[in-house]
């Protein structure tokens, strides 16, 4: 199982901000790169001064379903 996670930085307000998928763990690296794609394109609309720094699908260790 995965968590998609992005790094967004602004130079304008001198700060950065992390995030992580909050609609639960995904099945595959696949479906976790998926999400991030909707993830940069909707934190974009509502937070356009900052930029995509770093993106990662983190493996959640010891989740089973």
């Amino acid at each position: 199982m995965f968590i998609a996670q992005m790094l967004l930085c602004s130079s304008l307000a001198g700060q950065c901000v992390g995030l992580e998928d909050n609609t639960g763990a995904v099945a595959n690296v696949k479906a976790c790169e998926k999400r991030i794609e909707e993830m940069v394109n909707d934190v974009l609309e509502i937070m356009p001064r900052f930029v995509v720094v770093h993106v990662d699908c983190k493996k959640v260790v010891g989740f089973s379903i």
